[in-house]
């Protein structure tokens, strides 16, 4: 049967906030925050500004971030630095695609020996389908895992002509290393399963202009 566990939970760096504002920025008192229908841990923290960790931080009674519902509280941790918009042109590390994707399957089997998994073989067909979900969400502007273009992940693996008995699918945005982005997975309970599921055999990887994708089969 087909596996249809394509987590929703959002992840990202500061991206809402100037770069020089780093891991010391202070943190000012809380605020409240309601949760609204088709609300998400990141859009919530990418709304106010703020890292995805910092808000999971910041409401210890969220057991799973990856479920929140209409009415929920939720503490919004302040910076004390105001906030601008999104910034488009942020300067991308000078480490080449390649090598940042080569990286995350490298990083992806440490963790997987960690757990005495066998490692993942990195798959052509799947890495380009993962480079071309990662342009595809930065050239229309929109961060999840059904895309206007391709639809469902199933459907873009049929496109590509990806066979599998089951599959999987992490996605990221605004990291800067390989091993951010593999932190963030790995903190992360559902991306975490992906990455450490004994029934995928493969993987591809793909990065463009900050966003990342994972594509797993078995």
């Amino acid at each position: 049967m087909k596996s249809m566990d394509f987590k929703k939970l959002a992840l990202t760096g500061i991206i809402a906030l100037t770069p020089i504002l780093g891991a010391g920025a202070a943190m000012a008192a809380n605020a409240n925050y309601t949760v609204a229908t088709q609300d998400t841990m990141y859009l919530i923290a990418k709304r106010n500004g703020v890292s995805l960790t910092a808000l999971i931080q910041a409401n210890p009674q969220v057991t799973n971030p990856d479920i929140i519902w209409p009415g929920m509280k939720l503490n919004i941790p302040q910076t004390g630095q105001s906030v601008t918009q999104p910034n488009t042109n942020i300067q991308q590390p000078s480490a080449n695609k390649g090598s940042l994707e080569q990286q995350v399957v490298t990083l992806v089997n440490q963790e997987r020996a960690k757990a005495g998994l066998s490692p993942l073989v990195s798959d052509a067909p799947l890495a380009k389908m993962a480079y071309d979900k990662a342009v595809d969400m930065e050239n229309n502007r929109y961060f999840d895992h059904n895309s206007p273009t391709y639809g469902s992940p199933f459907d873009m693996m049929k496109t590509y002509g990806i066979q599998y008995n089951t599959a999987g699918e992490n996605i990221a945005t605004g990291q800067t290393s390989a091993q951010q982005v593999m932190t963030d997975w790995m903190n992360s309970p559902g991306h975490r399963a992906n990455i450490l599921n004994s029934g995928f055999t493969k993987i591809g990887v793909g990065y463009y202009q900050g966003e990342w994708v994972q594509e797993f089969i078995g």
